[in-house]
């Protein structure tokens, strides 16, 4: 899917200007540029970072001896670190079992053994492996091990239930499974379901379940304790190793998309770099799940630069705020709702942790409220970064903490090496301040929907890809997201965009979030209902909602009911299942008089 002939529509900031491509012409002229304006941004970036630390000449022989046996990719970054300081922090997972830590030494070590383990077992290039596990240390150790292998990483999550794991497996097929014991029964149901017998390792504390289950299954540490500590044989094969991400499903059955690493392109990443200062130094909290593709993509990004990663099996918000205490965490990726959960706390409760460490913390995967943005700040200054992307996109726009201020709901400007267009139902851009469907292109996008042909294609127009998501451009080339095409509401023939009203329900006092979805109507087509969840220790009516509605918002946008709900049914990443909530609306009979 990607196309090397393609050229943002905007230079990046710090990158080497040229002459026009007609003064020299030919495709061999533009590549040359693109690559020479490249080198220059990604060095910038490095140079930002204060990562750039010479090996001594053993410890260099020693990496390069390791890099000579695997493919080519962004984990040699991380197999240098682990040559250079194999003494340093690595690693530090919390836990209920208690913390754990992992030095780069060590780290190495234990992925060269996954990654033996797995080759024993048929494991190369080009081979697809399962994971299901939490969030914790073999979660990163799996897709490390599997880089090392070009092999490709198929994340499942492990929340889902056996029918749902059985799509998954049959799309993917994979060569061999990685499973924590928690999930085990789950997997096991969906492996009989698919027929599948391929060999699998089995994380945590499972007894004697595997020797009982098959004699393909055998438990991680057994596994790893018989494999060898160096750098795994060279495979062939493959195209240098990769990711399947299975989409969420909101709006049916999850597809998956795949992502080449060894052909992901970087320029998007070292601009965000440069724009938010992550540093070689950072301590980044993990508690977004990482099979998912926004945590692992950043964690990635800070583990090749060298600084260490804090993992949090399962976020609570005082938890967080405890262990970034405890580690001085300089960085986090949070999703929305978490933000909500973490300003939510009591004010006793928020006063008692000290998290003047914090430099950065980055919000994605679903609408930032600005309400949520201010309220955030309010308590932890100016520290709040909003991207927008999706899975299949990667990086496309980043907004700043000003920016949340002087430009509320914005989602910011393109990043570097990203064309953005906006759509309308014919293929025609739109204006500046109208809504069309945001389409991008960048050398992130992903191969394409694995199996699913139709999907890609339907996806794609003129070479830029489109999830779906709505959006509009201010005369300063700032973006905002209005919403999904699967969520625009017609009333009357009337465009209403939930996103508006949601923020607009987050500014009162009283409502702690909000969704609004339509619902059919006999008369209008469709009429709004949004479903509130209030803070604790407040009281709100209907009719308070609908009142604070019609004071801020044209008549044509205000609810017509609203259901008080204790929380709002979403995906692990923050993303509202709206799906869920129309069915709730449509069952809940018509709405009363207009």
């Amino acid at each position: 899917m990607n196309d090397a002939g393609w050229r943002p529509t905007s230079a990046c900031r710090g990158t080497v200007t040229f002459p026009a491509r007609a003064q020299y012409g030919g495709r061999v002229i533009d590549a040359l540029r693109t690559r020479w304006s490249n080198a220059v941004l990604y060095a910038r970036a490095l140079r930002s970072t204060g990562s750039i630390e010479l090996a001594r000449p053993a410890q260099l022989v020693e990496f390069l001896r390791g890099a000579a046996r695997v493919p080519r990719g962004p984990h040699l970054a991380v197999m240098y670190r682990a040559a250079a300081h194999p003494d340093r922090e690595a690693l530090v997972e919390y836990a209920e079992t208690g913390v754990r830590r992992m030095t780069w030494g060590e780290l190495a070590a234990t992925t060269n053994r996954l990654a033996n383990a797995l080759h024993a077992r048929g494991i190369a290039g080009g081979s697809r492996v399962a994971l299901m596990l939490p969030n914790g240390a073999e979660y990163l150790l799996a897709q490390q091990a599997l880089a090392l292998l070009g092999a490709t990483a198929v994340q499942i999550g492990y929340r889902l239930k056996a029918g749902e794991i059985a799509h998954i497996l049959g799309n993917a097929e994979p060569a061999a499974t990685l499973v924590h014991a928690d999930y085990l029964a789950e997997m096991a149901a969906a492996r009989a379901q698919t027929g599948r017998s391929d060999p699998m390792l089995v994380a945590g504390e499972p007894g004697g379940a595997p020797a009982r289950l098959a004699p393909e299954v055998a438990a991680w540490g057994r596994a790893l304790a018989a494999a060898s500590p160096d750098a795994p044989p060279r495979t062939r094969g493959g195209t240098g190793g990769g990711v399947i991400v299975y989409t969420s499903g909101t709006t049916g059955k999850s597809k998956g998309a795949h992502r080449n690493l060894r052909h992901t392109g970087l320029e998007s990443v070292a601009d965000l770099v440069l724009q938010v200062g992550i540093r070689g130094d950072d301590r980044h909290l993990v508690v977004c799940p990482l099979y998912h593709s926004m945590a692992p993509a950043f964690a990635g990004i800070l583990m090749a630069l060298g600084a260490t990663i804090v993992l949090m099996n399962q976020f609570d918000p005082a938890g967080a705020l405890d262990i970034i205490a405890r580690e001085r965490v300089t960085c986090s990726l949070m999703v929305p709702t978490m933000l909500v959960r973490i300003t939510g706390l009591p004010a006793g409760v928020l006063a008692r942790h000290d998290a003047s460490s914090l430099r950065w913390v980055m919000s994605g995967a679903a609408p930032l409220a600005t309400e949520t943005a201010r309220r955030f700040m309010d308590r932890f200054g100016p520290v709040l970064w909003n991207f927008y992307g999706s899975t299949e996109t990667g990086l496309v726009t980043l907004a700043g903490p000003g920016d949340h201020v002087t430009r509320p709901g914005t989602i910011g400007r393109a990043l570097c090496g990203n064309e953005i267009r906006l759509l309308d139902d014919a293929g025609r851009e739109v204006a500046p301040g109208e809504v069309g469907e945001l389409y991008a292109r960048n050398s992130m996008l992903i191969t394409g929907y694995h199996r699913n042909p139709q999907a890609t294609t339907a996806s794609l127009r003129d070479g830029l890809f489109s999830v779906g998501d709505l959006a509009r451009r201010d005369a300063d080339g700032y973006y905002y997201l209005e919403s999904s095409k699967h969520d625009l509401v017609i009333s009357g023939g009337v465009n209403i965009y939930p996103r508006e009203i949601e923020d607009h329900l987050c500014a009162h006092p009283a409502i702690l979030d909000a969704a609004v979805v339509g619902v059919p109507d006999p008369e209008w087509g469709e009429t709004l209902h949004a479903f509130v969840v209030l803070r604790d220790g407040h009281a709100l009516t209907e009719q308070g909602v609908i009142d604070h509605c019609r004071a801020g918002l044209a008549d044509f946008k205000r609810p017509r009911q609203v259901t008080f709900v204790r929380e709002l049914p979403r995906t692990p990443t923050g993303k509202v299942l709206k799906r869920e909530l129309r069915e709730l609306g449509g069952a809940a009979g018509p709405p009363p008089p207009r």
